[in-house]
């Protein structure tokens, strides 16, 4: 008899994880096959060395830190911070439809030059379709940079504690060069910014992105190629939308 009811727990408990492995499998493919669809993945605006960029934000606000530049010696180091504004819900999710963000920076100047500073700010669309505004001074010269762009995640990896995301943000950018006595508005470009983030359930995460010109460099250091590293935290990462108390293996889903 003993022998018996010691079988049937085992039977049971082995049910029991196999459901739970089972919800947690379907918990990720929803993750990698719908949530890049149509979660909000926060834009954030490209300041002078920072290159356009995205972390996960599914409500709430997020914040982040970066540092970047290029080979001609400008440097940046900036802090934004991001707000979701209005919901929709979509599967049992809430997200966000608007998310503002707002940067302000301290530039470095080429070579040693007199450096300067920084501010912008952008709203973003589901966290896809964005609009920026940068303006920027130093050594005289002010600049203003609109960005129209879009977000289009590549590769997504994750499991119960992590996410692993690549993604590739192509942009159509417009600039206006002010020096003392002329204002004009420059000839409008394209550009494209690759980059990756590592996030944890917790909502901490890491970032590295890469941004370039179409058409090669020139001398304005917004169309030059500019690398970027940074860290961020949201209390409410992409991960929260994983169902609680779910156990199990990972997986990876190519988006495009």
């Amino acid at each position: 008899m003993d022998t018996v009811v010691a079988e049937s727990r085992v039977a049971r408990r082995s049910k029991s994880e196999g459901e739970g492995q089972a919800t947690w499998r379907v918990a990720i493919v929803w993750l990698l096959c719908v949530l890049p669809g149509v979660v909000p993945p926060s834009l954030v605006a490209q300041t002078v060395g920072i290159p356009l960029s995205y972390r996960g934000l599914m409500n709430g606000f997020g914040a982040a830190v970066d540092a970047g530049g290029d080979n001609g010696g400008f440097r940046t180091l900036a802090l934004t911070g991001i707000v979701a504004l209005g919901h929709l819900t979509v599967e049992g999710t809430q997200m966000a439809l608007f998310n503002v963000s707002g940067t302000v920076a301290r530039l470095s100047g080429e070579n040693g030059a007199v450096g300067g500073s920084a501010v912008s700010a952008q709203v973003a669309l589901l966290g896809s379709f964005a609009i920026g505004f940068d303006r920027s001074q130093w050594a005289g010269t002010t600049r203003t940079y609109v960005p129209l762009a879009a977000a289009l995640p590549l590769v997504v990896c994750a499991d119960a504690t992590r996410i692993l995301e690549v993604y590739g943000v192509p942009a159509w950018n417009f600039e206006r060069l002010e020096q003392p006595g002329a204002a004009a508005w420059q000839p409008s470009w394209s550009s494209v910014s690759v980059g990756a983030f590592a996030e944890l359930r917790s909502g901490l995460g890491f970032q590295l992105g890469v941004g370039a010109p179409f058409g090669g460099e020139t001398s304005d250091p917004y169309r030059r190629v500019v690398i970027s590293l940074g860290v961020h935290f949201s209390p409410q990462g992409i991960l929260r939308a994983v169902p609680s108390g779910t156990r199990g293996g990972g997986g990876c889903g190519f988006l495009l």
